[in-house]
This record gives C-alpha cells, structure tokens and sequence, in this order.
C-alpha cells in the first residue's frame, strides 16, 4: 500500500479530493504531466485544446464546484474533469457543467473500470433528459467512452487509462520524482478500484453466498469452542459481531485473540476465515508467527492470520483442517503473562 493509500484509509479526507490534488500538483508541478493531458483530452476533442493551466476548486455560477479545470492561455474553460471513485453524480454532473462552458471543449469524468459501464449510461439519461441533442457515440477505445454533445464533448474513461498515458509522458520526459508521484496515485486508484460498488448481478441475487457467510460465522464460533474444550484458551468470550465480521473473543496463551469470518480481508486476501491478535504485544505475536512460517499481516495496531480451508469437502474436513491449523498456531505462541483486561471494541461482555 503506498503512503497515499495509507493516509486516505486513515483519515476522514475523502478519496475523490485527495485523488483530484494528486493530479492537479503531478499536473503544476511536471510540465510533461500537463502536456500529456492536453494531448489526452485534445485526442478525444479531435483538435488541440492548447491547455496552458490547470486548477482546482473553480466555481460555476450556479456554486457547483468541478474537480479540475483546464485552461487556455487567455484564460478560456476547454476541459473540465469530474473524479469518481465510489462516490454518485451532483444535481449539476453532467448538464450543470456543461451549461457553464462557454466555449466548445470537453468534459471528461474519471472513475474506476469496473463502474464505466453503469456510470456512462446514467450521464447520457441525464443529458438526453435535458434535452441536450447528442451525435452518434463513436467506436471507442479500451476503457474509453466519448459522445458529441452539442458544440462539447462528454466524455468518461478510467483511472488506469488517463494515468497511463500521462505516465509513459513522464517517463519519456525523464522526470522521476513525478513518475514516482503518479504511482503512489495509481495506487490508491487501484485501491479504489478494487473497493467499487460493482453493479448486482441476478446471479449474487439467487445465489447462497448469503447462507455462506452465515455458515462461515458458525464455523469460526465451533472452532473457538473445540479449542476452549482441548485446554488452548485462557478466557472465553461470548460471540460477538462487528462490520463485516462474526467471531468470538479469546485469549490464547496470555494474548487477547479474535477468531472470526472477516468479510474485508476475504475480499482482499481471499481467505474467510482470520484469527487476529490486538494489544501491546502484537508486533512480537506477529514476529514468533513469521518465525514460525505462518502468513501474517499487520494493520491498525493488530496483526491477522489467515486461516486457510480446504475446498471440495464436506464440513467436518474443513473443520479438522482449521482446527490442525489453529492449534499449530497456538503451539507457535510463547506464552506470556495473562491480560486480565481484553480488548472489547464492540463492548462484548465476558462469558
């Protein structure tokens, strides 16, 4: 995760805005940057829009505020960017915008790969709804979308194309430290990528992922309970719940433990199943397991352990195949003092 990444899970800025300052600094700050830019937007207008600046928080009559505005040397408005991640269309996305360019140019969204499709076919119901007249959409290249409406062109593309681009300018122009500044940016739109809200499909509709999920919390409580019944488990906890997880607490060998399905590290890590450990000593629990050769990985003051499970089994397999897992785990741990105080973010009461 690149320090860009970091900052933005951290902290309350939202994603859109710090992506759009990434730009528009990489933008001010390496002149091959802009130059990439103009010649992107200019090839998608058909004609060179001879950008010369480019800023950010510019206001529209009506105060609506786009993300990124290029201009002329004169100072004339001929492109306007929109950044998305995950984030919906304004009142004023698209038709207000356009409304305020007065001199024929372009208005280009950006937004993750995977919401192109869903995103483009919302912008051209918005504008036919205002009665704007649109030309024929033109064959598009990968991951690009472009439509004439009138004396403007709308245009949407993903962040991995407009980057790219602008990326094998810089690299030819020799400037590393922007070339440095753009991959920290394609990192957090990876990220974002990645965390889209994808369109539904009938098929995650009717599917039994919903009763998976279910099954997976109650194979993580019976896992809990099958090492508090061996004598591995110094305290205990009820079951407990949190976003995206279901799990009991436990303290396993004086360490405060959270055994539990964990929907977010499912989706990154592809394993259900996590055993995660909190509290002063986690960076020496998550050495002794490195040392052990177990997979860990540290975030937020606690360290995760994946718990693998067998595919094409039935459920007891998988159960002995946790279990063998968890108590190797277990044995891997140096005992330490008991806590007497656990952790209990969600309040869960002792059992």
């Amino acid at each position: 995760m690149s320090v860009l990444s970091h900052l933005t899970s951290r902290f309350s800025t939202s994603a859109e805005n710090l992506a759009t300052e990434a730009l528009a600094y990489i933008l001010r700050t390496a002149p091959a940057a802009g130059r990439a830019l103009d010649r992107y937007a200019s090839g998608l207008a058909g004609r060179d829009l001879e950008l010369a600046r480019f800023e950010t928080q510019a206001s529209n009559e009506d105060q609506s505020r786009p993300d990124l505005i290029g201009r002329t040397v004169s100072g004339e408005r001929r492109l306007v960017v929109e950044v998305k991640f995950w984030a919906g269309l304004t009142e004023a996305q698209p038709v207000g915008y356009l409304a305020s360019m007065t001199t024929p140019g372009v208005l280009l969204f950006v937004a993750p790969a995977a919401r192109l499709q869903t995103l483009w076919r919302e912008l051209l119901r918005r504008v036919g709804d205002a009665g704007y007249a649109l030309g024929l959409e033109p064959e598009r290249p990968t991951g690009t979308f472009k439509v004439a409406v009138g004396d403007h062109l709308l245009a949407l593309t993903s962040w991995r194309a407009l980057l790219g681009f602008i990326d094998a300018e810089v690299q030819a122009a020799g400037d590393t430290g922007a070339a440095a500044d753009l991959r920290q940016l394609s990192d957090l739109c990876d990220q974002m990528d990645t965390e889209a809200f994808l369109p539904l499909t009938s098929e995650e509709m009717t599917s039994n992922l919903g009763r998976r999920v279910m099954q997976f919390g109650e194979i993580a409580l019976e896992l809990a309970n099958l090492l508090a019944q061996r004598g591995h488990v110094d305290r205990l906890l009820n079951a407990t719940s949190r976003a995206g997880s279901y799990g009991r607490y436990l303290v396993l060998r004086g360490r405060p433990a959270y055994l539990h399905f964990g929907a977010s590290r499912w989706a990154r890590y592809g394993s259900p199943l996590w055993l995660s450990f909190d509290g002063q000593g986690y960076t020496a629990t998550a050495s002794a397991l490195r040392e052990a050769n177990w997979q860990v990985f540290e975030d937020e003051r606690q360290c995760h352990v994946p718990v693998m499970i067998p595919t094409g089994v039935e459920r007891g397999e998988v159960i002995d195949a946790a279990l063998q897992q968890l108590l190797a785990i277990t044995e891997a741990l140096p005992r330490v003092a008991t806590i007497d105080a656990m952790p209990a973010p969600d309040g869960a009461p002792s059992s």
